[in-house]
């Protein structure tokens, strides 16, 4: 006989149900909602109708443990079924492709559906493939121009600058020692596509736990918590430059211009804006340590309070390391800690008295010889962080909405006629959201940071 499940086994599973539907593509703010008031109103229920202080304390801990566990692993399985199913889409021969190469990619794509875009020709300069005729006498109409969707975006797609030592089509967080320190936000940053201007997702808040000893005559605290969606608008991230015609008239050269242009134009300017301390989230994307959105993303590092004076002789690396442990307080597993490339020189470079390089146990280092990990968390490369500066983050808890993917526009701007060029236009719009800022420890000052955690 089937064994019937309890309430709460019951109020599990229908929190599990609405966490799954949060992470696809087309959740509304609305749906998600109504069905939170109801759940929300279950928990609160089953919590009224605890018989003791300690029962109702027990039961809002497990079950905001519960929730916590189901988001972080509903998550991971999103995110691990949206590559495997990429990676499945590809052919064997794509894997991994350079930005040249997907950038062609797309163009033979787009020429399929676009009459007259590509010319083959034969003369003294070879056999190739044109780009050049299709704004001439090919050109549809009187200012030709064609979009296409270049998937710059991809994790399958090997960056620039570190074709040489990136294993493209494993997960980071399952390899022991990353192979890279250099990828862009959209490489490591969980993320799913939404299909309306805002990104809904789904957090636990107004947690409390009242557990503690009560006097006679004397009331009892509160132990509770909430769910709710929390929303973040999406944004155009664009730039353009020019290609002149000579280089329109080879498909080869003008890709390999592309590809070593179009990278730092917009994938830098997305680290820029995600990463960085403007914006708030009205007008602009708001950065992960901007103090203009409300409430902020992150949470300072409590250099000066909690942890001063706490470690004999202390240096960065102890420094992200109790980064991490705030983390920790907060129940939050950071596995990432983004740093300015100056200051990941100075993991490597400490000394002795004796000016000896001595190697610290919690320092990992990659193939190459550059530090990969520390203290257990991997280590990502940012300039877009400023040097002195530090964010120690649990990844899980961050999320990029997609709203549309990066597009190349090619056609005619201004003087590009007359001139002999044509101007190119890459664009992309995304959100950038964080489920819990107590999730992002962020300190603004390591040099400081090291004086204040020492032990005078």
């Amino acid at each position: 006989m089937k064994e019937e499940k309890t309430d709460k086994e019951l109020l599990l599973e229908e929190i599990k149900g609405l966490i799954a539907d949060s992470q696809k593509d087309n959740v509304t703010t609305k749906d998600l909602n109504t069905r939170i008031e109801a759940v929300n109103t279950k928990i609160t229920e089953a919590l009224d109708s605890a018989e003791t202080k300690e029962e109702r304390d027990a039961t809002a801990k497990a079950l905001k443990e519960s929730v916590d566990k189901l988001i972080e692993a509903t998550t991971a399985n999103a995110a691990a079924i949206k590559a495997m199913s990429e990676v499945a889409n590809k052919k064997e021969a794509d894997k991994p492709m350079s930005f040249k190469d997907a950038l062609i990619a797309s163009v033979m794509d787009a020429a399929k559906e676009v009459p007259g875009l590509l010319s083959d020709k034969n003369d003294d300069f070879g056999q190739r493939k044109s780009l050049k005729d299709y704004f001439g006498k090919k050109g549809n109409h009187s200012s030709p121009e064609f979009t296409l969707k270049a998937e710059l975006l991809e994790s399958t797609i090997v960056q620039t600058n570190v074709a040489t030592v990136r294993l493209t089509e494993l997960d980071p967080q399952r390899v022991g020692i990353p192979l890279t320190i250099y990828p862009h936000v959209v490489d490591w940053m969980p993320s799913k596509t939404i299909r309306r201007p805002t990104m809904s997702i789904l957090v636990v808040y107004s947690y409390s736990d009242g557990a503690g000893t009560k006097t006679e005559g004397s009331a009892s605290t509160v132990s509770s918590f909430l769910l709710k969606t929390v929303e973040f608008k999406s944004f155009f991230i664009a730039t353009f430059f020019t290609l002149s015609d000579e280089t329109l008239d080879d498909l080869e050269e003008a890709m390999e211009e592309l590809a070593i242009t179009a990278p730092s134009k917009i994938l830098d300017k997305i680290d820029g804006y995600v990463l960085g301390a403007a914006g708030d989230d009205s007008t602009a994307i708001g950065g992960i340590i901007s103090d203009s959105v409300s409430p902020v993303k992150y949470t300072a590092f409590a250099s000066g309070t909690t942890y001063a004076a706490s470690i004999p002789n202390a240096d960065i690396i102890d420094v992200i390391a109790t980064m991490k442990l705030q983390a920790k307080k907060s129940k939050y597993n950071a596995d990432v800690v983004l740093l300015n490339s100056t200051d990941i020189n100075k993991l490597a470079a400490k000394k002795d008295q004796l000016d000896n390089s001595i190697n610290d146990r919690r320092v990992v280092y990659n193939a190459i010889g550059e530090p990969s990990m520390v203290c257990g968390m991997r280590i990502l490369t940012q300039e877009s962080i400023t040097a002195d500066d530090a964010i120690v983050l649990d990844s899980k808890q961050l999320m990029l909405g997609k709203r549309k993917e990066m597009t190349m526009e090619i056609g005619y701007n201004a003087a590009d006629l007359t001139e002999g060029q044509k101007t190119v236009v890459i664009k992309v719009r995304l959100a950038f959201g964080v489920r819990d800022p107590l999730a992002v420890i962020y300190t603004n000052g390591l040099d400081a940071a090291v004086t204040a955690i020492t032990i005078v």
